[in-house]
């Protein structure tokens, strides 16, 4: 079997609800997507994404480049296809290249799980059938109330939920506080609050807040620092008890390895397409397990849930809201989440259907882009 043809689409749209955190105001996701055509007939299905910018250099990355480079090559052979992107794309640095990487990687694994009849759960590992979920909000505008946050919270409660994400970072501390604690309470007992800075904190600014959250009882601390910050991170983790997660801003198995050996991180959150699709990811997953530490990967649910039950140190499925594929239109079936649990389906691949009307109806056209970007970094 061999790669005869690949086609490339891009899109772009707004997230289904607003999205706002303390570093950035979201304008819009940009997802890249291919058809992978084998001369037997198979097919596979890959996509990849980004927040706000990107997304065309990664379309041309994979049009000009790293399509053509696959084209003859056996899907089957997952690893070499990978390793053939990998070596001919470092030299553009980590980012673009691994994101580029991702969306025919798992156009490649969806057409290994259609030519063996599996699933994709059962070709990663097969540890379980079903896995956690909690639920993740990007909410933290400035005229966000705490009575807004406790109706929303009240809500994924009455949803099934009994975990949930929240955005921190204000710029009075006590205000986090409260946010936590109104979260913590609608949620009820056996509910648990993780929170999420998107790196705003210093390390000194780390040093001197964190600990005030550790009589909080959290879940997890995620990416308080910037991302690049290893020593940072490793000093807050030896300065405060509740854990640290991190690995969304994570391009490679080097870097979270980094991250390990620092003994700087508690939860792996490595994202499926930032790191370069499924053949990576895998590795990551058996990386943090030989550290003794849970994945739970970042966004992108409907490629999460089946990693999460093949690994055999998967934790918890992340459902952001406003960001699943099925909520902005994109792919024909949604994730099945019954009382805060979902379940990764039985289709051979990775499963997904998508819509392509839908995504030519919100292509991405770069005039407009440069037309009418502006960016949200805060």
């Amino acid at each position: 079997m061999k790669i005869a043809s690949i086609v490339v689409r891009a899109c772009r749209l707004p997230p289904a609800s607003p999205w706002e955190d303390a570093t950035n105001k979201v304008q819009g996701l940009e997802f890249v997507f291919v058809e992978l055509a084998t001369d037997t007939g198979l097919a596979g299905f890959g996509l990849t994404y980004t927040v706000d910018i990107g997304g065309t250099a990664i379309k041309a990355l994979i049009e000009d480049y790293l399509g053509p480079l696959v084209i003859g090559m056996d899907p089957l052979d997952y690893e070499a296809v990978w390793t053939r992107m990998n070596r001919q794309s470092r030299r553009l640095g980590l980012g673009v290249n691994a994101m580029a990487t991702a969306a025919i990687d798992v156009a490649v694994w969806d057409i290994v799980g259609k030519h063996y009849g599996a699933p994709l759960h059962r070709l990663v590992g097969g540890s379980r059938t079903a896995i956690p979920v909690y639920v993740s909000e990007i909410n933290l505008r400035s005229d966000d109330t705490l009575d807004d946050l406790a109706r929303r919270v009240a809500g994924y409660r009455a949803q099934g939920y009994r975990m949930a994400k929240i955005k921190i970072g204000r710029d009075d501390p006590e205000e986090d506080v409260a946010r936590i604690c109104i979260a913590q309470e609608k949620l009820g007992p056996g509910g648990r609050v993780m929170v999420d800075l998107n790196q705003k904190w210093s390390a000194a600014e780390a040093l001197r807040l964190a600990p005030r959250l550790d009589a909080l009882d959290l879940g997890w601390i995620e990416e308080p620092l910037a991302y690049q910050d290893v020593d940072g991170h490793a000093a807050l983790r030896r300065a405060v008890r509740t854990p640290i997660a991190l690995g969304e801003s994570l391009f490679s198995r080097e870097q979270v390895l980094a991250y390990l050996k620092a003994g700087a991180v508690d939860v792996v959150q490595a994202d499926v397409a930032f790191v370069g699709g499924v053949t990576e990811w895998i590795r990551i997953a058996h990386l943090a397990q030989a550290f003794g530490k849970p994945v739970a990967p970042h966004y992108m649910m409907e490629l999460s849930l089946p990693l999460l039950c093949g690994a055999p140190n998967g934790f918890m499925l992340e459902n952001v809201i406003g960001g699943s594929l099925a909520e902005l239109g994109l792919v024909a079936s949604s994730v099945g989440i019954v009382d805060g649990v979902a379940r990764p389906g039985a289709a051979p691949g990775h499963g997904l259907v998508p819509d392509w009307a839908a995504i030519e109806a919100a292509a991405l056209r770069p005039d407009e882009v440069r037309a009418g970007f502006r960016g949200g970094s805060k």
